[in-house]
Order: C-alpha cells, then structure tokens, then sequence
C-alpha cells in the first residue's frame, strides 16, 4: 500500500515515471510472495487478508491507472478518464471475484492457475506503452491506442482465461529461503541496474507462459 502511494506521488510531484515502475514491480513480486511467506510463518489472519485486498486495489488499480491517465490519457478527457475508470472498476471486480471464490473454497480453477488476469500482472501491463516509447521502441504512442489497450486488460482481467500462478513451481521447505533470496537479489539487482529492461523481460516471460496455457485443451472454465 505504502509503495502504490509513493509510485503515485512520485509520478505526480517529480514527474519520476522510473521510479514509480520500480516500487510497483516490488510490489507486484511482494504480493506474489507475502502468502507464501504468512503461510510459512503460520501467521495468517481474516485481518491480513482484508488489507491484502485493499492494498491490491491501491498499488495495482489506483496507482496505475492515474498515472497512465496523467502521462497519456488526459488529453483525451472524457474518453481518457472513462477508459481510467473502466480499468478501475475491471481490477475491482477480479479482487471481488477473487475473495468470493477463496473463501468458497475454490480459490482458483486449479492450484496451478489463476481465473483472469491478476490485478498485479493487469497494473504491470498497462505500463507497456510508457515503457515501450521511454526504450525508443516505438514512437509517441497515440492516446487513443492507449485507451484502448487499457479497456484490453480490464477485459483481460474479468476473463475467465487461464493465467499462471506461482504455484506453477512447487518448492520444499528447506529450499524456499535460499531460492527466494536467489530471485529476490536478481529481480533487485535487475531493477536498480536495467529497470526498463527488467520489466519487459519479465512481460515477455509471463506473456509467452500465458499465450502456452492459452492453447491447452480445456482452456476455459466457467466459475
């Protein structure tokens, strides 16, 4: 939560769109990780999940979709905010959906995958058209296919699609710590050196395992 708002004002105030995309990565591999870590200390809690929901929907709603609004949509007005709002209400409703099946007890499809996009993967992917043009990789990109993009992964998001979980990988006791320290000084190491660098091929990664689980048979599932 702390870090959605620093990213936001930091986007804001110092117009430091770097920086904002570092602490929601963060984020993003904290939330991918903090269950996993309560589960093993065997300090899991109602409270803890209810501000886990809340959090998701600051860092991974609010915070991406204003600062997309600031930086490419405004100039669109009604358009731009009402493609801002979409994206809102989309990230919303997959944490609603996602709360009501847990605590049904189907917390997902299958252990291996989540039911539509995540609100983490949803806020780091409408991130790419800004990435994309600050690399040099595509000219200044056109509002209105921003717009668009970002109505896309609210789509995405309230999809009934396959997309994968961590629990794709499933790691002993013993081994967690050591191989979550691995990936924690690489992402690190990778942020503070390459940010922009990082994030795409980290996309390019879950968009490929994504675009895999697409095509396998059974794809979708009515919830």
């Amino acid at each position: 939560m702390c870090l959605g708002l620093t990213a936001l004002r930091l986007s804001y105030v110092r117009e430091d769109i770097y920086f904002s995309l570092i602490l929601l990565l963060i984020a993003a591999f904290l939330d991918g990780i903090d269950g996993k870590i309560a589960r093993r200390l065997k300090v899991e809690s109602p409270v803890g999940a209810q501000l886990d929901s809340l959090a998701d929907f600051l860092n991974f709603c609010v915070t991406p979709a204003l600062i997309t609004f600031e930086w490419h949509l405004k100039e669109l007005y009604f358009f731009g905010w009402a493609a801002t709002l979409i994206f809102l209400v989309g990230g919303a409703y997959r944490l609603a959906r996602f709360n009501v099946m847990y605590s049904k007890g189907i917390e997902n499809v299958s252990s291996n995958y989540f039911v539509g996009l995540p609100t983490p993967a949803g806020a780091v992917f409408v991130f790419a058209p800004i990435v994309l043009e600050l690399k040099g990789y595509i000219a200044t990109t056109s509002s209105i296919y921003t717009a668009l993009y970002m109505v896309f992964i609210a789509f995405l998001m309230i999809s009934h699609i396959r997309t994968p979980s961590n629990k794709l990988v499933s790691i002993k006791r013993k081994r967690f710590i050591p191989l979550f320290l691995l990936i924690a000084g690489i992402i690190i190491a990778g942020l503070v050196y390459a940010p922009l660098d990082t994030y795409l091929i980290g996309l390019t990664a879950y968009f490929i395992i994504s675009i895999f689980l697409f095509f396998k048979d059974d794809i979708y599932k009515k919830i």
